[in-house]
């Protein structure tokens, strides 16, 4: 297996940064009220970003040990 270098720390806040502007995450109770609205939601342009929010929702925030 080839090793792979290690990302510079600040080119991993730079990731997480981003990640954390995705529209992926919603706030909880935004998504909360997407949700309670399904309705209208589902015919939404953005229905694919409430439905990966609610996934995102589902998993564990433990932090994973390393990349894979």
């Amino acid at each position: 297996m080839k090793d792979r270098p290690e990302l510079p720390s600040a080119h991993l806040q730079l990731l997480r940064d981003a990640i954390s502007r995705s529209p992926i995450y919603l706030a909880e109770v935004a998504l909360a009220e997407r949700l309670a609205d399904w309705e209208r939601t589902r015919v939404s342009v953005d229905v694919d970003a409430v439905v990966l929010a609610w996934i995102a929702s589902h998993v564990s925030r433990r932090p994973r040990s390393s990349l894979s």
